[in-house]
């Protein structure tokens, strides 16, 4: 290989890097932002649920989440069991994370989309989280003592949403198929919110 061809070689591979930096960049941030997204969403609800932050689990949501709830704190306040510092502080994650998407990837197009983006961002979080929390309660529903204390907290957690269900679907031969649909009406949701969360809808 001569020189010449060498250096067309490394050109087109640095191309092809600078092209790509975008996509890595904003698959990055897409992670850390929902990383962040979900604790401030888990935490919000163990508020509502009032559920102490002296258990080891929400003690550590809190501690890795103050940083950010606490400057909302001195705009806005917790209302009976909404914590609004906490809820404020999600959708201004999820507004970063909509605008990087529209700086980096180029979309959504429109004020209408951003801002759909913006609620659909928070509601994928939300519906992220509680797959992953019904996949884990499922697993360790079948090794770890139920009443054990993450058990017992994640049963705390999944409940009110389970509830339903278990009424449409009650426990067969003693096993609760309730998750089961839960999970498939989940993921159901997801494929309308992904897209609405990057901005592909166009209004």
């Amino acid at each position: 290989m001569s020189l010449f061809e060498a250096a067309q070689l490394s050109l087109i591979f640095g191309l092809l890097v600078f092209k790509a930096q975008p996509t890595v960049m904003y698959t990055i941030f897409s992670f850390l932002t929902g990383l962040i997204g979900s604790l401030l969403l888990l935490r919000a609800w163990c508020w509502t649920l009032a559920i102490t932050p002296r258990d080891p689990v929400v003690g550590f949501i809190w501690k890795a989440t103050n940083w950010l709830v606490t400057p909302f704190g001195f705009v806005v306040r917790p209302r009976g069991n909404w914590d609004l510092p906490t809820l404020a502080a999600t959708v201004f994650v999820a507004l970063v994370q909509v605008w990087a998407g529209r700086e980096l990837m180029g979309m959504p197009e429109t004020a209408t989309a951003f801002i759909v983006a913006i609620i659909a961002m928070t509601l994928r979080w939300l519906v992220n989280l509680l797959i992953w929390g019904t996949i884990i309660y499922c697993i360790l529903s079948f090794f770890a003592n139920r009443w054990s204390g993450y058990m017992a907290l994640l049963g705390t957690l999944l409940d009110p949403f389970l509830r339903p269900f278990r009424r449409l679907l009650p426990p067969i031969k003693g096993f609760d198929l309730s998750p089961i649909l839960f999970f498939l009406l989940l993921n159901l949701a997801l494929r309308f919110l992904v897209p609405a969360s990057m901005g592909l809808y166009v209004f």
